[in-house]
């Protein structure tokens, strides 16, 4: 099994990689701490696992998982964050991810998810597994109203990326980035990118730069 860790953490990259070492059927294992060093890989090699956090320094992690969409590659995909599950499960799973759990969760479960990803399973938190089994519950916040794509623009928005800046990140027209703008800001029922930042930075989908 060939397996990637995408992650710009390298304490954490080593962690993983000393777990995934203990996987029986384990051949190569290579490392990436940016979304388009990840891609490189991914372009050069084909992988059976992906383990992937979503907040990278250039961009988010959500771009490999529709990478991996798009062109259809065969990857199994955990997504492994410091995000809490109720942050980016939905768009993970929408974009084909198989797990995702949070880093804050101990040791053991950890690897569990990440063995059960591998095998060919699907990991989801209990927490999260009831939500998903009830529907659209009460705690919904509202980014999980949002697309993958509208989720993308809004974080770029909320750093404060310009509308031409995320047009050439997301090789879309302006014209279309200025259309996710105005589903966002209407979804959200927010008025402008100011209190997308606000909203970003009280519910840690962004940092402080």
């Amino acid at each position: 099994m060939n397996i990637l860790i995408v992650d710009d953490h390298v304490v954490i990259r080593k962690g993983l990689k000393t777990l995934a070492d203990g996987f029986a059927n384990t051949k190569q294992i290579d490392e990436a701490g940016s979304v388009e060093e990840g891609l490189q890989f991914l372009r050069k090699n084909k992988y059976d696992l992906l383990i992937l956090d979503l907040h990278l320094p250039d961009k988010s992690g959500l771009e490999i998982l529709q990478y991996l969409k798009d062109f259809k590659v065969d990857c199994r995909t955990i997504v492994l964050s410091f995000h809490p599950e109720e942050h980016f499960a939905s768009q993970a799973f929408s974009l084909g991810a198989s797990g995702y759990i949070s880093k804050g969760a101990n040791y053991d479960e950890i690897s569990y998810a990440i063995q059960k990803v591998a095998s060919g399973g699907k990991y989801v938190p209990e927490v999260y597994a009831e939500k998903i089994a009830f529907g659209k519950s009460a705690s919904l916040l509202p980014h999980d109203r949002l697309s993958a794509r509208e989720l993308r623009v809004m974080l770029y928005l909320a750093e404060g990326k310009t509308i031409s800046e995320i047009s050439s990140a997301l090789h879309i027209a302006e014209k279309t980035v200025s259309t996710y703008r105005s589903r966002v800001l209407e979804k959200m029922d927010m008025k402008n990118n100011a209190e997308l930042t606000i909203y970003a930075l009280n519910n840690k989908l962004i940092q402080y730069q």
